[in-house]
């Protein structure tokens, strides 16, 4: 579709320089257009039109393209609307533009560059409207095609003596004013990067920062490495180019932390081309968009694992709350079962409300009760059947459970959700600038967890989380979690763990400069990329090169652990002790209960 821009543009432009005289040769565009039309290729033709002085014959010139492309394409004018996207347009593909202007200061020329944000690789032809006496006029245009990205654009024009000329922009490997009158030589040269399907830069060293970023990007002994930088740095020598560090200010320990923020900020002022740090947690804006992206990433908190339960509590430990609440719910219903047999008269299988409440208690436990039943009714045998089913389970369930407890290290209970994080009340630590972008995506946070948060310098973060702090809990993303806990693996017991409080899933991608020519190059490499599944073995290989660099520690295995033996089976001769006071005092109330009834039938 490329090609197709450029042969129609070519063939439009080749008309131009026809006639060496006339600024307008509207009969040749006319009779030249009307044929390409067949080819379905435009869907929009915008027109910037200068107001700073009058066009001539403008509109005979929009008639003729519109009697040659009508049928296929809508044409827009456009003047002084700068909120107009045409990456919002209904036609998002395929579009021409032909720009009127004075010079580089016409106010068109930002509306050009507004109106097309997100599609500057697009055809353009700026058609100066006097005839240019000044060269320098030409080279400032040209100037600015190159600072905003278009080059696929020509400029058109003709010279004081009459002559038509065409000038266009180039990048690499350094900014070049070209002259394109000869076009036929340029199509070739053109052509030649279509037939090789990737650009070529001629050793053009990318600016970028390269800082700390693991597990992205570190320094090693043999150089720069990290998941998403290994990638990066293989496309572009497969563009045949390098990367120039780009010095950014120390971070807040005096080390070489990234700084997101600062280094999209580069981004935005058009200082970079895209960066190495690849990133996840940025929208794009009309200043810098995302490449493909490499992985969707969760970012939640990583928590603590130290605080302990206290093991009188083991026995509750088994079942949830939900399996206690179905194990009241059967003793109560046969309980109200018992109940009704004994009020329809069938006190030969319950002699009265305690054995109904003894019975029921039995059931549910899986155990003998005080008197069997030697006939019981079909219905009330298959109940009974699905009660012992359901009690045999639960105990077995119970008891396995409880044995696996007492049998292993103690265990800790679990930070999983935001009450957690306020109840603890456990610090959040989280970078400066990613506190910003929390608050701005999830404005509806409770007001304790905000206190909790911790906003600290990105250097003074990245040493608290990568030693394991447990004095804290930390934001991390997916890709970044699996890289830390490589760290304790290898423990019994793990220092810290991922949560389940997230704040959103994330495209882990590179900041791109918007409109950047290598935008297509970038997302066709990424792709394959994401498709071949080498991030994920980039993923796995920089822990080791980190490790071995000294930037990570496996951390160390304490042998010294309390296991759950018998010493903390206490809580169960405490609940028989207190099972056998309760039972005495109710002994001792049946009693007394006894012999006031004997006495009253004494009187």
């Amino acid at each position: 579709m490329v090609m197709c821009y450029s042969f129609l543009l070519e063939s439009l432009l080749l008309g131009l320089l026809i006639e060496p005289i006339a600024a307008w040769n509207l009969q040749y565009v006319h009779n030249f257009l009307r044929p390409f039309a067949a080819f379905n290729a435009f869907q929009e033709i915008v027109w910037f039109v200068s107001q700073k002085q009058q066009v001539p014959e403008l509109d005979q010139f929009i008639r003729i393209v519109d009697e040659a492309f009508g049928a296929t394409a809508t044409q827009t004018v456009i003047n002084n609307n700068t909120e107009l996207r045409m990456i919002r347009a209904p036609a998002r593909r395929n579009h021409m533009s032909f720009v009127f202007t004075t010079g580089v200061d016409d106010p068109i020329m930002e509306v050009y560059n507004k109106v097309l944000l997100g599609r500057h690789f697009y055809f353009s032809v700026v058609m100066l409207i006097d005839n240019v006496t000044e060269i320098q006029l030409v080279h400032d245009l040209c100037r600015y095609l190159y600072d905003y990205q278009f080059f696929n654009s020509m400029i058109y024009f003709q010279s004081a003596d009459g002559v038509n000329q065409l000038y266009g922009a180039s990048k690499f490997p350094s900014m070049q004013i070209e002259n394109r009158t000869d076009f036929q030589t340029y199509l070739r040269k053109s052509l030649s990067k279509v037939v090789n399907a990737r650009s070529d830069v001629g050793g053009y060293g990318f600016p970028t920062p390269l800082r700390q970023d693991m597990p992205h990007l570190f320094r090693s002994q043999m150089g720069y490495d990290g998941s998403t930088y290994r990638i990066i740095e293989t496309f572009v020598r497969f563009i045949n180019g390098s990367f120039a560090e780009l010095p950014l200010p120390p971070d807040a320990l005096g080390g070489k932390a990234i700084n997101m923020k600062q280094a999209l900020q580069l981004v935005r002022d058009r200082r970079v081309e895209f960066l190495a740090h690849a990133y996840a947690l940025f929208m794009p804006d009309e200043g810098i968009e995302k490449s493909y992206p490499l992985l969707v990433v969760q970012w939640c908190l990583m928590v603590p694992t130290s605080i302990s339960v206290s093991t009188y509590f083991y026995p509750l430990q088994p079942f949830d709350f939900m399996v206690w609440f179905f194990v009241l719910g059967a003793f109560v219903a046969l309980i109200l079962l018992e109940l009704l047999w004994l009020s329809i008269g069938k006190k030969r299988h319950s002699d009265g409300i305690n054995d109904a409440l003894l019975n029921s208690f039995c059931y549910i436990i899986n155990i003998a009760t005080a008197r069997q039943l030697q006939k019981p009714p079909i219905l009330r045998f298959l109940l009974l059947a699905a009660v012992f089913f359901y009690g045999f389970f639960l105990s077995a369930n119970y008891t396995s459970t409880l044995g696996s407890i007492l049998t292993v290290n103690l265990f800790h209970a679990q930070i999983n959700t935001m009450e957690d994080i306020i109840r603890a009340q456990l610090p959040v630590m989280i970078i400066d600038y990613e506190l910003e972008f929390l608050l701005q995506l999830h404005k509806e946070l409770p007001e304790e967890f905000v206190k909790l948060l911790r906003p600290v310098d990105s250097g003074i973060f990245a040493e608290h989380q990568t030693n394991f702090n447990s004095t804290h809990a930390y934001f991390v993303t997916e890709d970044q979690w699996q890289f830390l806990d490589e760290q304790q693996k290898h423990l019994k017991q793990r220092i810290f763990k991922m949560s389940s409080i997230c704040f959103g899933s994330y495209h882990l991608a590179y900041p791109l400069l918007m409109d950047s020519s290598l935008w297509r190059d970038i997302e066709y490499y990424t792709f394959r990329i994401h498709s071949s599944g080498l991030l994920n073995f980039y993923t796995r290989s920089c822990f080791e090169t980190a490790l071995y660099a000294g930037l990570v520690t496996r951390l160390p295995a304490n042998s010294e652990y309390t296991s759950a033996g018998l010493a903390h089976l206490a809580i169960a001769f405490i609940y028989l002790l207190v099972m056998c006071v309760l039972g005495g005092i109710v002994f001792s109330l049946e009693i007394l209960h006894a012999r006031v009834s004997e006495r009253k039938k004494v009187f």
